[in-house]
């Protein structure tokens, strides 16, 4: 327990505190409560202690042992460790319990070492007196352990960690001390080592690395952790891109933010002190000043502390700086102690004067690393910095962070930098700088290269340690570092800790009093209140409002692990009872479900009560996958659906729906073979007049959206599609499938059928018949709240108004008034609709507010994560730069929609992409080309077959048709074919008058015109 004056942990039964000489409260030691912890065992065994026995008299042997035991309980002591057990001539130590220190194995590597030199000495008097010596050999590992009182010494650890120590310990020679990987990784720098061979140790199945303690050096800084010393491999593209940002910010004097992204080890941090080494290499006048800021992860910071220390870090290079009421302001206040004092405004106006002023010669870089820890007053600060700067000064800053960081900022990933993973090529150039072997030595097996997955943080503990790390769990030594921190606090402020980590990111102390169990976590509100505030001294968690949340993830990541699993599986139990959490949703009830059942199947508790907690699971996550879906977030859904489905058993009620809601989910995020396939088995699985019927019927219009995969037949009944021919239309299967919606009263079915009719109406160019059905599968997904549908119905009726025959004024504040009215809280309404607006803007001559919402729905497109949007925006970015004349820049968005679309299997896009490309090529002269395009064009005829050109009645829908017949005529007059091109043309002008698109109908006037100059028929 800590001192009651000063905080300091106390060593076992002290009378006084070691740190501050305050007396201990006398009275009874609590039990500590079962838990998990990262702890160090130490073993230590006398060598040949049974030749000792004959050597000695048995009470001159029982005195040497005694006087032994009591040296190596000193040595062990004088480090902060605690003697468990005496086990005949062994000693058993553990560093952790029961406190655990940030630097508990290097406290064990240290109090091994000690205890070897003690034993010199001790060999010394001993050898004089009676002339024998002791031998003795030692083991240590580190890792996680359940842990009990530190009063009941026969409970004290438990664990792995414990026998894998043991093990150690019986490997080593006489006067050897072996250490596991785990020790050397949390030990840190300076831990002198000798590899020794992969150990089977008796009860492993796996073979051990471990390593021979030599000695121990002082520490050598984060320097020697983070391996800065290595040769930089590749992301030439990312430096490329900072390189741009720098480039832009000189030659327009405008402040510019760059945002690098990417997980952790991914290497931000590295990547940007590379480019500044290289930017600043060349010692001119226009090399770049620059300072450094780091977020830090433990809440010890103050708020405007990263952006002090960059700024400081900036400063301390210059030697000239000339002294103003502006630098003197920051000295008083950002710069003393990070904060905006006098106040915000007045901190960043001065900052900006003196950054203006900075950069007037040379342009200024301020870097802020570990940006995902940051507080909001730091980004509100750089905001208001950013608007300070405006034009006015060449300043970029560059932001690191991980992606978390865009799910609550979503404006910083517009233009971010992604840091991915090595390729497989960079990542054994790595290893070889991580080895020092050759760069064309023995490669990496393809098996580890999978494992890291290209991060080279991940390579590094992988080949440091020599063997797998799970890249899911917190690294040793933060798990020692942050543990630390839990272990010194009292037991409410454990408790509070316990149960806020079980509720997740934010909580309130009511939330806290509720989830409590009596008796022993049951508190009033004024002690409840205390402790929290205790809590945020320590700075393990900060108020938020009304709230409270951790002041890192790590922490709270750190304190779930600590508890039982037990206490877990009971506490998110419970949890799924708290209003608070069910007022979140089914998605929060059912997490806390799914950990529950999960903790109690580890416990081996399978019994009806753990089946229940199953059962409820998969409910509450189908039931979030689904409104999810609905509200356009197929990325979350299709983790919630994938999760629920897991949870199901073949019969179960729910089973199905949630299967087909996945099968879609995973269509609409690109993933087809695996969508297709869900589809297909709940097509096959479900009988076509049970219960499920309107799931088959869902999976049927589905499949029908993407095509089915090659053999599979199609079954027959209702909902489904008959005749064994293996293809069907979307249309087609809206048709049959839209009865039994109607009868069972879905609502979402009835838009998506009536969304197919409608597509099917807009192929044949019947824009005022679409228009009709676009009403009403807009109903009906008003009705069945889904903004997905609600979205595709307002995209595809801005197509309509673009394509129809509704003049453009009218039509673009037609498509205004929609985005206005459905627009606002709807990301996926403002993507479908912002798309035709911007075809429209730029029919109308406003090309500047075309480009806007082109950015705008772009930007929605990556929030969203559809992966169609990679087809279909470039067809509408394509289609507002071709009238403006830029045919070369429309190509090339055509090409990037065409590969897309060719990855996802959408012959719909493909096929319009192909069209468009053709008409750009012909529009460019190059019939040959055009030729090729029409020949791939034919290839993707999709349910409609290859075209004709001698067919009287083409197969494909009028509007295609009337395109394709009148480029193919401008093709066969390029190549002197009169014949056909005038009767390609004729057909092609004779078919878009069957439509009522005017656009329709102007191309193929208007390919009729280019065939007779072609032909020499002006």
């Amino acid at each position: 327990m800590p001192c009651a004056s000063c905080r300091s942990a106390l060593p076992p039964d002290a009378r006084f505190c070691p740190s501050c000489g305050s007396p201990c409260a006398p009275g009874p030691v609590a039990a500590r409560p079962t838990g998990r912890k990262v702890v160090t065992v130490l073993f230590c065994d006398l060598v040949g202690s049974t030749a000792l026995s004959g050597a000695l008299d048995a009470e001159t042997l029982r005195s040497v042992t005694l006087r032994w035991f009591d040296l190596m309980r000193l040595r062990i002591e004088e480090q902060g460790g605690t003697v468990e057990k005496f086990i005949g001539d062994a000693v058993m130590a553990v560093f952790g319990v029961p406190t655990v220190r940030e630097d508990d194995a290097r406290r064990a590597a240290s109090a091994a070492l000690a205890m070897r030199e003690a034993l010199t000495g001790f060999n010394a008097r001993l050898e004089e007196a009676v002339g024998v010596r002791l031998e003795m050999r030692i083991g240590i590992n580190t890792g996680q352990a359940v842990t009990g009182s530190a009063t009941l010494r026969q409970a004290m650890v438990s664990g792995e960690v414990v026998n894998v120590a043991a093990r150690l310990e019986q490997n080593a020679a006489a006067g050897e001390i072996l250490i596991g990987p785990d020790t050397l990784a949390a030990a840190g720098p300076g831990v002198r080592t000798t590899e020794l061979g992969p150990l089977l140790l008796k009860g492993k199945t796996d073979r051990v690395v471990a390593h021979r303690l030599t000695g121990l050096d002082e520490e050598d800084g984060p320097e020697a952790l983070r391996r800065f010393d290595l040769g930089f491999v590749g992301r030439r593209h990312e430096l490329d891109l900072i390189d741009a940002a720098l480039e832009r910010v000189t030659r327009t004097r405008r402040v510019e933010r760059l945002v690098v992204g990417g997980e952790a080890g991914q290497g931000k941090t590295r990547l940007v002190r590379e480019w500044i080494r290289r930017a600043s290499a060349p010692a001119t006048a226009t090399a770049p000043r620059h300072g450094v800021g780091r977020c830090r992860a433990l809440g010890e910071q103050p708020s405007l502390g990263p952006l002090a220390d960059a700024v400081a870090d900036l400063l301390n290079a210059e030697t000239t700086l000339v002294p103003s009421p502006e630098l003197e302001l920051l000295q008083q206040g950002l710069l003393l102690d990070g904060t905006p004092n006098p106040s915000p405004a007045d901190t960043c106006a001065a900052l900006a004067k003196v950054l203006a002023e900075l950069s007037a010669t040379r342009p200024v870089v301020l870097v802020i690393d570990d940006c995902h820890w940051g507080a909001q007053p730091l980004f509100d600060a750089l905001d208001r910095l950013l608007r300070a700067l405006g034009d006015t000064a060449a300043v970029l800053i560059l932001l690191l962070t991980r992606p978390p960081l865009f799910d609550v900022r979503p404006e910083l990933a517009a233009g971010s930098v992604p840091l991915c993973g090595l390729t497989d090529a960079e990542a054994q150039l790595l290893a070889a700088e991580l080895t020092g072997r050759p760069a064309d030595g023995a490669p990496l097996g393809a098996e580890v290269l999978a494992r890291v997955g290209g991060n080279p943080l991940h390579l590094e503990q992988l080949l440091v340690a020599g063997e797998p790390v799970d890249t899911d769990s917190v690294p040793l030594p933060l798990q020692a570092l942050i543990g630390a921190r839990i272990d010194a606090l009292d037991a409410p402020e454990q408790r509070a800790l316990g149960l806020a980590s079980v509720l997740g990111g934010d909580f309130t102390a009511g939330e806290l009093a509720a989830l409590a169990g009596p008796p022993a976590e049951t508190w009033t509100a004024a002690e409840l209140t205390a402790t929290l505030h205790r809590l945020v001294r320590h700075r393990l968690i900060r108020p938020d409002g009304a709230a409270f949340r951790f002041a890192g993830g790590l922490i709270q990541e750190v304190v779930h692990a600590s508890q039982s699993k037990q206490d877990r599986a009971d506490r998110h139990e419970r949890a799924a009872r708290l209003d608070s959490v069910r007022a979140r949703g089914s998605a929060a009830v059912g997490a806390h479900l799914e950990e529950a059942y999960r903790y109690r199947v580890e416990l081996g508790a399978q019994d009806a009560h753990t089946d229940g907690l199953r059962r409820r699971a998969a409910d509450a996550l189908a039931e979030a996958g689904r409104l999810a879906l609905a509200h356009a977030d197929p990325v979350w859904a299709a983790d919630l659906l994938n999760r629920a489905a897991a949870r199901y058993t073949t019969g179960e009620p729910g089973r199905t729906a949630t299967r087909r809601r996945l099968g879609q989910t995973l269509l609409d995020l690109g993933r087809g073979a695996d969508g297709r396939s869900l589809l297909e088995e709940v097509l096959a699985q479900t009988p076509p007049d049970g219960e499920d019927a309107v799931e088959a019927a869902h999976a049927r219009l589905g499949l029908a959206s993407v095509g089915r995969t090659a053999g599979t037949p199609r079954a027959t009944g209702p909902g489904r599609s008959g005749g064994g021919r293996r293809d069907e239309s979307p249309a087609e299967a809206a048709a049959a499938t839209l009865p039994v919606f109607a009868a069972a009263g879905d609502e979402l079915g009835q838009a998506r059928a009536a969304l197919r009719l409608a597509q099917r109406a807009q192929e044949q160019g019947r824009h005022r018949a679409a228009e009709r059905l676009l009403a009403r599968a807009l109903d009906h997904a008003v009705r069945a709240d889904a903004e997905p549908e609600r979205a595709a119905a307002l995209g595809a009726t801005g197509v309509s108004l673009w394509r129809g025959p509704q003049p453009v004024a009218d039509a673009v504040d037609r498509c205004r008034a929609l985005l206005a009215d459905q627009g606002p809280g709807r990301r996926a309404v403002r993507l479908t609709l912002n798309c035709p607006l911007a075809v429209l803007l730029a029919l109308h001559d406003d090309r500047e507010g075309a480009l806007a919402c082109l950015a705008e729905a772009e930007q929605l497109a990556k929030r969203l994560g559809y992966a169609e949007a990679d087809a279909f925006l470039p067809i509408f970015t394509a289609t507002v730069a071709e009238p403006a004349g830029r045919r070369d820049e429309a190509l090339a968005h055509l090409e990037r929609a065409a590969a897309a679309a060719r990855e996802l299997g959408a012959t719909a896009l493909l096929r319009s992409a192909l069209l468009d490309a053709t008409r750009v090529h012909l529009d460019l002269g190059d019939w040959r080309t055009a030729r090729t395009t029409l020949a791939e064009l034919e290839q993707a005829g999709g349910p409609f077959g290859a075209p004709d050109a001698e067919r009287a009645e083409p197969a494909r829908p009028r509007a295609e048709s009337a395109d394709l017949d009148g480029l193919r005529a401008r093709v066969a007059a390029a190549r002197g074919d009169a014949v056909t091109a005038t009767r390609l043309a004729a057909r092609a002008l004779a078919t878009a008058a069957r439509t009522d698109s005017p656009i329709v109908q102007g191309l193929a006037a208007l390919d009729l015109a280019r065939t007779a100059l072609a032909l020499g028929h002006p």
